[in-house]
């Protein structure tokens, strides 16, 4: 599995989305779906979910469609939050006041998304400002029953508090988490030298069949910044999958597709150096 974290050039009407198909990468990953405190779905500054409705861009589904027919990507998901956007803390305001019946606001607006949009696979969840169990459960188990066959966690820390998420929803939706995207750069950067940790806890809590090594995807951060000088080229990127496929690493991701353009970087690069780093 090699997924790519991308901003405005996933949205519809980019032209990042007619090349997707051809990258090399298997899983795109819309980010980042913010949700207000009356429950609207906004992605990045757009709005795209209020009042039970769909109001993004009416051709986007179809673009989403196009970019898994054909090609490398097999998975669509659309993640929620990030740092200091509050959604979380949103999220568990309204999901205490109300609920996450079919009659809830979030219920019908995550309902409309996946049925403006239907070929999302999942929700992945980067929740780095309120950390409450309760919250993340309730929210998946919504999200599955109104059709979202998956949901992955994008940790950078708090191992603890996302393997009891990940414990609690193997109990009442086994098999619906399918993976962590560990987040392995800025905030996350003492990861790249600590993978096997995360992967010993999942191991911990989910028993000794489980594939913990493939269940835990890290992430690294393409050349970004002034001057394209922060960040690791292709060549680095691989070197790191290189290391951590002897472990069971079966999967990783890039962050960030915006940066890969604006660098006017190949995206295909990006997607063969963890392909070829993990012997893909």
């Amino acid at each position: 599995m090699s997924a790519i974290y991308g901003g405005g050039p996933f949205y519809a009407g980019s032209s990042a989305l007619s090349t997707l198909n051809q990258s090399g990468f298997s899983t795109v990953i819309c980010w980042a779906v913010h949700v207000h405190t009356n429950g609207d779905l906004i992605y990045n500054d757009t709005p795209i979910c209020s009042g039970g409705a769909y109001t993004g861009d009416a051709s986007w589904g179809a673009q989403l469609m196009a970019v898994k027919t054909g090609g490398s990507v097999n998975r669509i998901l659309f993640s929620i939050g990030g740092w200091d956007t509050g959604d979380f803390t949103n999220l568990q305001q309204i999901i205490s006041t109300d609920g996450t019946g079919p009659g809830s606001i979030l219920y019908q607006n995550f309902a409309a998304l996946l049925k403006a949009i239907p070929v999302i696979d999942g929700i992945d969840l980067d929740d780095e400002d309120n950390y409450d169990q309760n919250t993340i459960v309730q929210l998946c188990q919504m999200l599955a029953t109104i059709g979202y066959g998956q949901i992955t966690f994008c940790p950078y820390t708090q191992q603890d508090f996302w393997n009891n998420c990940l414990t609690a929803l193997n109990q009442s939706n086994p098999g619906l988490v399918t993976g962590y995207n560990l987040q392995c750069y800025a905030g996350g950067g003492s990861n790249l030298y600590d993978v096997s940790s995360w992967i010993s806890g999942v191991q911990a809590v989910m028993g000794t069949s489980f594939n913990a090594a493939a269940f835990v995807n890290p992430g690294l951060w393409c050349l970004n910044g002034s001057g394209c000088a922060s960040g690791m080229s292709p060549g680095t990127i691989q070197n790191y999958f290189e290391g951590w496929a002897p472990q069971g690493t079966a999967g990783g991701f890039i962050w960030l597709y915006d940066d890969i353009m604006s660098c006017g970087n190949d995206p295909q690069a990006y997607a063969a150096a963890i392909n070829n780093g993990l012997g893909g």
